[in-house]
């Protein structure tokens, strides 16, 4: 088959004038305080463009007249809001910075506006299951695609013995040019949409090529004139290939040389797949694999992306741990080739890609994949040739191996030490220090990251709670390198916590070393402030013993290493966790702490000043970063009321209002928390009288028995109008108790409580609930057969027991609790339906059933005496009835007597003197129904 073009779009970007000057000019908002004034007295526009302002306030009049301002006026004149009528657009010269502002009594709030702009995390960045890609993310492809997503004009060749699939949905826009001829399967397919998949079209998956494009070869020859010809392609700057043996050959050796060295083009091999490979391969992972393991290629091996370390997953077991060479820990059969030829790693195990006709599957579950591997490792190539098009492939595998992620120091590759070559790729160290090489800028800019979509741009837009960073998490033991999952501090009067925050060199200078980072912690609290929260200067009395109770402190300084660009570095803080004890009196349910870390340099100072709102703090300056959020685990041993304590108040010495909301995370996938469990939050007395000063305003909760007790209903729920009073502190209490007949695969949730201004709707503060499910063997509440009583009359009702410590509660149709245990004895004089809720202890699943105990209104008691011969006295009860008599009827004849009832009394007298001897039966009758009957003997 001839090859053919396929069409190429090349997109002519229009640069309008405005946009142009924009770029030149800082615009900012400043917010005027409640009571002053900001309007000029007079304006003057000088022969530059620039403005004289004329104030009555001296000061502020100096202040603007030693800044160049390019504009000055209220931004929202028609606004209704009082808030927005106090806020003023200010341009300045580039570079022009307002920090000295604040100094001005007038000014409340400054804030850079950043023009919206494109999110480089592509809407199509999930895997089957809807979560995150995590083998781009362990790469950090999303920080790459910051700097660059890729030139169009940069291609890269596949040249692949299988079948490639170039009208599938994710590549046909991709592929420009194909040349194809006699081959089967799906192996060119899945290694295309690993390097360069459509991403953000809203379809499929994403690639770390993003825009780049493919020219691809699909052949049975290994070296032909075909793959010489591939890469003499204009564009052309890398080569993949995912195919080789296990046989040197000196022509296979100067032919790639040839590519490398006269073509100018990087080659990228698959290192092997050990028990897997073909042709003479003998299944030794340490044998040489070609062509990666030729002079003059990029040898890429295989590691985990799913799960940390540690993680035994309930479906795939104890496999691909992220880094980890082996598929199946301690299984070394599981691994991909490792030898001192291997380059660098990159994800191999178990990768979700493109397959045939529109399909998308996940490869290397079972057997390692490096043929996956080496396209993903290619794809940063093309991304490193977008910043800079002038690199060599010698400078190409430095970049790499210099800037690759150190993988010796996990215990589980200690095995393979020097075997895995420089470490796992890391896409955006590669593309930073491409760029730097073409185009070196000045400045350090040393960052922690608020979240997986933090770029490091200041102020940070992108987060939407930034109290959550990814850089900071703790551990209850010091293996917080390898291990890098959060977990809530535990005291221990003898060991420390661990405390790791990650530090990256977000610019092309090195650091000097000389650079400290500081770490604090406060209890959790969605209202705190800068630095009195912090610092070791607050306390509040405890309500009981009258005892001072620190709130905040300091933990410690570390100086940051000497960083390359794009070089990170985490930093270990020993932490003496504050006793829990000391805060029961406040509230004596579970109560964590936040993080706050700050890098503090002369080479990186704050980009804008600290004001006394953390969270302004926090989005205005990467060198602070925030960790607000309580882990809630579900799982056997933990108590049966799951969740934690978040403090809440007023941080001013003004009285003021204030909301919370709780609310799932936006972006979250698959059942919210509130539809799988039933979650309550329970206000102190402090915020219960807060809130009802300010009229008990809210939605989307219901109530329950106990007032300062709520159940969330859904979505958005809002306490409102929240008046507290100067400095007043209290406590929300928040927990999480799944229902086992709600119950779904998910088993993470984020959920959300944020403190707002009532009047501004300004965020103040907020926590973040981790919560983490574990699967289970599920229960269901037996409350037992429904029964039938009759009146005055009593009855047990019982549930049955499951396996394990359980709480067994019975509530009656009211709501309220009348009982603790498995056996309820009641005796009801109507028909009632009680509840039966039944929680584990061991983990704080819960279920409910109903059972209901009929109350029979009539009754007939006795006959006195019986036998008789001359008077009976029927004893029975009707008093619920409009109307009742007695039937009484022979058993031999037939023939019956009727006597009305007074359904007020309660007996009646019936002379029997002229009845025959014999058997009669009696039956009491309702409003015309049977309701009872006894049997008399006339003697």
């Amino acid at each position: 088959m001839r090859p053919y073009l396929i069409s190429f779009l090349v997109c002519t970007l229009i640069l309008f004038t405005n946009i142009l000057i924009a770029q030149n000019k800082q615009d900012y908002y400043v917010v005027v305080r409640p009571g002053y004034s900001l309007e000029p007295t007079q304006t003057t526009t000088n022969p530059d463009q620039t403005l004289n302002l004329q104030f009555i306030d001296n000061d502020l009049e100096n202040f603007f007249s030693n800044i160049p301002v390019y504009y000055f006026a209220k931004e929202f004149p028609t606004a209704q809001s009082t808030y927005l009528q106090r806020v003023y657009r200010v341009i300045l010269n580039n570079g022009t910075h307002l920090g000295n502002i604040f100094n001005l009594e007038e000014v409340e709030y400054v804030e850079l506006i950043i023009p919206d702009g494109p999110l480089y995390l592509p809407n199509d960045y999930t895997n089957l299951e809807g979560n995150p890609l995590s083998q781009l993310d362990l790469i950090k492809a999303p920080l790459a695609w910051n700097i660059t997503q890729g030139d169009p004009g940069v291609l890269a060749a596949i040249a692949d013995h299988g079948y490639i699939d170039v009208l599938h949905e994710d590549l046909e826009n991709q592929i420009f040019y194909y040349s194809g001829e006699g081959a089967t399967g799906s192996h060119g397919t899945k290694v295309a949409g690993m390097l360069s998949a459509q991403t953000n079209n809203n379809l499929g998956i994403a690639a770390i090529g993003f825009n780049s494009k493919l020219a691809v070869l699909s052949d049975n020859s290994l070296y032909s004139n075909e793959i010489l010809d591939l890469v003499s392609i204009t564009g052309v700057k890398v080569i993949n290939y995912s195919a080789g043996n296990c046989t040197y050959s000196p022509v296979g050796a100067a032919f790639w040389e040839e590519i490398w060295e006269v073509k100018g083009v990087v080659v990228v091999c698959a290192a092997g797949n050990a028990v897997n490979n073909g042709g003479d391969c003998t299944g030794d992972p340490n044998q040489y694999y070609y062509p990666a393991s030729y002079d003059h290629a990029i040898s890429v091996s295989a590691v985990g992306h799913l799960f940390p370390l540690g993680t035994n997953d309930p479906e795939l077991g104890i496999t691909n741990w992220k880094d980890v060479h082996e598929r199946v820990i301690g299984d070394p059969t599981s691994t991909a080739q490792h030898n001192d030829k291997v380059d660098i790693c990159a994800p191999g195990y178990y990768l979700t890609t493109t397959w045939n006709n529109d399909e998308y599957g996940v490869s290397g579950a079972t057997s390692p994949g490096t043929s996956l591997s080496a396209p993903m490792v290619a794809g940063v190539v093309a991304l490193m040739f977008a910043v800079n098009p002038n690199l060599t492939p010698d400078q190409v595998r430095d970049i790499l191996m210099d800037t690759a992620d150190d993988i010796y120091l996990i215990p589980e590759n200690a095995p393979y030490i020097g075997l895995l070559g420089a470490g796992r790729v890391n896409a955006y160290r590669a593309v930073l220090q491409a760029q730097c090489l073409n185009n070196p800028t000045s400045g350090l800019n040393l960052m922690t990251r608020n979240s997986d979509l933090d770029t490091g741009t200041e102020p940070d837009l992108e987060t939407e709670f930034v109290w959550q960073s990814t850089d900071i998490w703790v551990r209850n033991q010091d293996d917080g390198r390898n291990i890098q999952e959060h977990q809530n501090p535990e005291y221990d009067a003898n060991d420390p916590n661990f405390v790791y925050v990650r530090v990256t060199n977000n610019s092309c200078e090195t650091s000097s070393g000389n650079d400290q980072l500081k770490l604090y912690w406060a209890k959790a609290n969605t209202s705190l402030s800068w630095p009195q929260h912090w610092n070791g200067t607050l306390f509040i009395e405890d309500p009981i013993t009258d005892e001072d109770i620190l709130m905040g402190d300091e933990i410690a300084t570390l100086n940051i290493p000497i960083l390359e660009p794009g070089e990170e570095a985490i930093l270990e803080f020993e932490w003496d966790v504050p006793n829990p004890d000391d805060y029961l009196n406040i509230n004596p349910n579970p109560w964590h702490f936040c993080l706050l870390s700050r890098i503090i340099s002369t080479d990186d100072p704050m980009t804008f000043p600290e004001g006394s709102g953390i969270t302004q703090n926090v989005t205005n300056n990467n060198n602070i970063a925030w960790k607000n959020t309580t882990v809630v685990d579900i799982v056997p041993g933990t108590p049966s009321w799951i969740g934690g304590v978040v403090a809440v108040g007023n941080p001013f010495a003004i009285a003021k209002a204030y909301k919370l909301e709780l609310k799932k995370q936006s972006n979250e996938t698959g059942a919210a928390i509130y539809d799988e469990a039933e979650v309550s939050f329970e206000m102190d007395e402090l915020l219960y009288n807060a809130w009802v000063r300010g009229g008990k305003q809210g939605s989307n909760f219901d109530s329950t028995r106990v007032a300062k007790k709520k159940i969330v209903r859904g979505n958005n729920v809002v306490l409102d109008n929240i008046l507290f009073e100067p400095h007043e502190l209290g406590t929300l209490y928040l927990s999480f108790n799944f229902l086992t007949e709600e119950l779904t695969d998910k088993q993470e949730y984020l959920y959300h409580v944020i403190q707002k201004d009532a009047t501004t709707n300004e965020i103040l503060g907020g926590e973040t609930y981790e919560v983490r499910k574990k699967p289970k063997d599920t229960f269901t509440a037996d409350a037992g057969d429904d029964t039938e009583i009759d009146k005055h009359e009593s009855v047990t009702i019982s549930a049955a027991q499951i396996n394990g410590a359980a709480v067994y509660n019975w509530y009656d149709p009211q709501g309220n609790l009348v009982h603790t245990g498995t056996d309820l004895t009641v005796s009801p004089n109507v028909t009632i339906t009680y509840k039966l809720e039944l929680i584990s202890d061991s983990d704080g699943y819960k279920d409910y059933d109903e059972v209901e105990v009929a109350v029979n209104p009539y009754k007939f008691e006795n006959l006195i005496p019986n036998p008789a011969t001359t008077q009976v006295t029927v004893n029975y009860i009707a008093d619920e009835a409009a109307s009742a008599y007695l039937m009484v009827a022979s058993t031999v004849t037939g023939t019956s007597n009727n006597y009305i009832l007074d359904v007020q009394e309660s007996s009646i007298n019936l002379d029997i003197t002229l009845y025959p001897s014999g058997l009669y039966s009696i039956a009491l009758m309702c409003d015309g129904e049977i309701v009872d009957s006894k049997n008399l003997a006339k003697q």
